[in-house]
């Protein structure tokens, strides 16, 4: 009894303190509200689990949450499996969709996917919502450009048509040119129009993209070539203001970038002179001969495939090239002071002039005048020396050259010697008869004779050769006793020992032999007089180089019953000689003929203002020629005034030689106040004819153009001529005729 007294009173006390506590501070009920939200996919209005979401490569699910006791977290789930949480407001979840497959294999329809938002407050209460998405990863096809990579296109009209396709419904199409928007186009018409004129040349880059309803952007580059550029052209065998007398072949460059060349037109001023197609040459000659003189243009204007035009124009001048002249390197002789080139025509009109200078190496004689290749002109070569005490001017001309025949001449170098002789210059000559009449004058290439018998020395000049390296080795002294009538020579080395002494044991007379020609005149001719020149050379190459000696030389005004003597020695391997009858000339080579028949030729002339009129007669002749001459020289204003002048012409065609007329350049030689007057001498006139030459241009070719030593060319040249001297023959060599 006592212990359920006890039990009981426990009991009540436990009752009555547990009724005591909550009564002073009531128990709190739990938080068993769940949370309120709602939520949206970012870029979407309707959530509605009725209607599929479609989305693409990520998801930003916006949640809006609230709960009295706070919120824990915001969770997301696909086919729940968790894909992101938050814990701080706002609240938001991005989810990568991009690995998630958008269609079912087998109906290739898209594939559900439940995306269910869970909340969960502080008290560990949630809520969760739901909604079907399906998702689209698949981007938009853009096909059918039909514009291709690489693609030259130019102008302002370039249509690029394509399509799109997509498993959505597209939102946008773009164009963009080199990253530039180009045209944001209407979704019914993906057309495209590149105006190239906007775009620089070259590689540019066109770029579609389209985007659709589900944020995936597809895209589609093309690399294209803008080309609204012709071709480029350049020629380096043609320069601006070029002078063109001669065919020349252009051979234009032309390259286009981007485009094949697909054809070429040349035109001289407006006149088109040339057209290609569809070729990878575009050389072609041009022959100005075929178009007119004077100042003009040549415009070449290239097309490419795509119709682009470019155009070169380079002005140029028409000329008629009468002749080249090619010097050698060592031409020019210092001791003159001028020498100048000119042409003139057949009236002695100037055509041109130049100045020959210590370098020229080659000189184009050409003229704006309108010439056809056939025109007669001459060629004038001017030379000018002075001094202290006077000047003295030389000059050459060629007449009846036309452009065609010769084109050029090929100059050699005249030689040139030393300006002072070898020393010693004197020899003692002893023990030669004082009694007898001797000569013992000597003449050679590079030097000369002559023994004075009252100081019984024997003088030498001996020069070398400045302009090649070829000399004589030898010095031929030949001696001739008058009083006795004999003859003997002697062969001296060119180095002659300074204290070497000459007498008459050193002169021989073997190999040497007596000879005669006979003059055998035309037309009943009387006998007025006859001289001869005979000269020896010691080998062939002596002999293509004129590197002669003087044998025998001499004139008569009488002939003996056996003819014309003279004297030969066999010691050389070759032989040049001329002889003169009255006025008959002839130079050959070999040995002298045993007879010379004269010309049956007349030869006569008037010489007034600068004209010679030549009255001929005869059958034969090829070449003439005139020479002028001061005789020596003419004192004018206290200075000595020396000039020569030869003229060679057509024999056969021409009556009257005109001297041409003095460019301004040489109007301040010496001679000038005597040209201009009319009252220059001249000497000789003469015609001639040359074996193994038919005709005056053969002669220009064969003799001139390669400045060749006539004697080479023909073994025998015969002269009719008339001389201010009777019985005396001008040879008046120069370096251009012998």
């Amino acid at each position: 009894m006592k212990k359920s007294i006890l039990a009981l009173l426990t009991i009540t006390f436990i009752f009555t303190y547990s009724c005591s506590k909550e009564s002073s501070n009531p128990t709190a009920e739990p938080d068993v509200t769940a949370p309120t939200f709602n939520f949206s996919i970012a870029g979407f209005n309707n959530n509605s689990s009725a209607i599929p979401i479609v989305v693409s490569n990520q998801i930003e699910i916006n949640i809006n949450a609230q709960d009295a006791g706070g919120i824990s977290k915001v969770e997301a789930f696909i086919d729940d499996e968790k894909v992101g949480e938050d814990t701080s407001a706002p609240y938001s979840i991005i989810v990568d969709v991009s690995s998630l497959a958008s269609k079912t294999g087998k109906t290739n329809t898209f594939k559900d996917y439940i995306l269910k938002v869970v909340v969960t407050d502080k008290s560990g209460n949630s809520e969760s919502k739901n909604t079907i998405i399906n998702v689209d990863n698949e981007k938009p096809t853009i096909t059918g450009v039909n514009l291709s990579a690489g693609a030259v296109i130019n102008g302002d009209n370039n249509t690029v048509t394509f399509d799109v396709m997509d498993n959505q419904e597209l939102t946008s199409v773009k164009a963009f040119l080199n990253n530039e928007l180009l045209i944001d186009l209407p979704l019914d018409n993906l057309s495209i129009n590149i105006n190239t004129n906007n775009l620089t040349d070259g590689e540019n880059v066109l770029k579609i993209e389209a985007l659709d309803s589900g944020e995936n952007l597809g895209s589609f580059e093309v690399a294209f070539i803008s080309d609204n550029t012709g071709p480029e052209i350049t020629i380096e065998s043609l320069v601006e203001n070029q002078i063109i007398d001669s065919l020349i072949t252009i051979s234009p460059n032309v390259n286009d970038l981007y485009s094949e060349v697909d054809s070429l037109k040349v035109f001289l001023g407006d006149s088109i002179i040339f057209s290609l197609a569809n070729q990878t040459d575009y050389s072609f000659d041009f022959d100005p001969n075929l178009f007119g003189t004077g100042a003009n243009s040549i415009k070449i204007i290239a097309t490419d495939s795509l119709d682009n035009m470019s155009e070169l124009i380079i002005p140029i001048e028409i000329y008629r090239r009468l002749i080249t002249l090619n010097f050698p390197s060592n031409f020019y002789d210092p001791q003159l002071a001028r020498i100048y080139v000119f042409a003139s025509d057949a009236e002695g009109n100037l055509l041109d002039s130049k100045r020959v200078m210590q370098d020229t190496d080659k000189i184009t004689l050409r003229t704006i005048e309108e010439i056809s290749p056939n025109s007669e002109f001459m060629l004038t070569i001017g030379e000018y020396s002075t001094g202290a005490f006077g000047n003295s001017s030389e000059f050459t001309t060629l007449q009846n050259l036309t452009p065609s025949t010769l084109g050029e001449i090929n100059f050699k170098t005249y030689p040139r010697f030393d300006y002072s002789p070898t020393n010693p210059i004197k020899f003692p000559a002893q023990g030669f008869d004082s009694q007898d009449i001797i000569s013992l004058n000597s003449e050679g290439f590079g030097y000369g004779g002559s023994f004075y018998s009252e100081t019984e020395e024997f003088s030498i000049d001996r020069r070398r050769s400045t302009t090649s390296a070829v000399n004589s080795e030898f010095i031929y002294v030949p001696q001739v006793n008058l009083t006795l009538n004999e003859y003997s020579y002697y062969v001296a080395d060119w180095d002659i020992p300074s204290d070497f002494v000459f007498t008459p044991q050193l002169f021989t007379n073997q190999n040497v032999e007596k000879r005669f020609y006979q003059p055998i005149l035309s037309n009943g001719d009387t006998f007025e007089s006859s001289s001869y020149w005979i000269a020896g050379y010691f080998s062939n190459d002596d002999f293509q180089n004129n590197i002669y000696h003087r044998i025998d030389g001499h004139g008569y005004g009488y002939q003996g019953l056996e003819g014309i003597p003279y004297y030969f020695n066999s010691i050389f391997t070759n032989y040049k000689y001329n002889v003169r009858i009255n006025d008959y000339y002839t130079e050959r080579t070999g040995e002298l003929a045993p007879s010379f028949h004269t010309l049956d030729w007349s030869i006569d002339y008037s010489y007034s203002n600068n004209e010679i009129e030549v009255i001929k007669n005869g059958l034969d002749h090829t070449v003439g020629k005139v020479f002028i001459n001061s005789d020596p020289y003419v004192v004018i204003g206290g200075l000595n005034i020396s000039y020569r002048w030869s003229l060679v012409f057509d024999s056969q065609k021409t009556d009257n030689i005109k001297l041409p007329k003095i460019p301004e350049e040489i109007k301040t030689w010496g001679f000038y106040e005597l040209y201009e007057q009319g009252n220059m001498e001249v000497q000789q006139v003469e015609i001639k004819r040359y074996e193994n030459i038919n005709s005056y241009d053969e002669y220009l070719y064969k003799v001139i153009k390669d400045n060749r030593h006539s004697y080479l060319v023909s073994p025998v040249m015969e002269s009719k001529f008339k001389s201010t001297v009777p019985g005396y023959y001008q040879k008046a060599p120069h370096f251009l005729l012998d």
